[in-house]
């Protein structure tokens, strides 16, 4: 199969998408205030403490796999699909205005996942003997950079797939009636209504 920028484009646009629906879930289930967090753990806290922390890692390595370098391996041979990578070999394609400003994105990109990769590496890939050891030596992931990471990932493919080529990205996450964090929630605070 033949490598071309619109096909790691397609692929790297999907891992947004398919990260956009995880963490849109995450958040109405983990993000939705005090009285959502009481009520999972009145229903379940163990069971749900234990999906937020896998569902949180998912992003984390998410969000890393999308910003490690455009090649890596022994030689840098083996290339990555990733943000880096289509940054890489778009180059050329682009204006210096719009490579400045797509720079200027990943800068900030860069500067929401660097404790995330730092969990990553240290804690989540590998069992990093300190680390391990003492894991208050990890920096604090803080839901702000998950955010922050979230949105510069969606403007930066967004753009890239307008300029290069002349698809639009929707990152707006649309979960079936039933289906949702939200929906689980109403579901739960029936059930203990009901005193079932």
């Amino acid at each position: 199969m033949a490598v071309t920028l619109e096909s790691v484009f397609e692929c790297v646009n999907r891992s947004v998408i398919q990260l956009s629906f995880r963490w849109k879930i995450f958040c109405q289930l983990f993000d939705s205030g005090p009285d959502n967090i009481a009520l999972l753990n009145a229903s379940g806290a163990e069971v749900f403490g234990l999906f937020q922390r896998l569902a949180l890692d998912d992003v984390i390595m998410a969000q890393s796999r999308l910003t490690d370098p455009a090649s890596s391996g022994r030689n840098k041979s083996d290339e990555n699909a990733n943000i880096k990578y289509l940054l890489q070999n778009a180059i050329d394609s682009l204006d210096q205005d719009t490579n400045a400003e797509l720079q200027a994105s990943l800068v900030r990109l860069e500067d929401h996942v660097k404790n995330l990769r730092v969990h990553r590496n240290k804690a989540l890939a590998h069992a990093d003997l300190r680390h391990t050891l003492n894991p208050d030596a990890l920096p604090q992931v803080l839901y702000d950079d998950l955010e922050g990471a979230m949105k510069e990932c969606r403007n930066l493919i967004g753009k890239l797939g307008k300029l290069l080529f002349a698809c639009t990205c929707s990152y707006e996450v649309i979960i079936p009636f039933g289906r949702s964090g939200s929906d689980l929630l109403s579901l739960l605070r029936k059930a203990h209504a009901q005193g079932t």
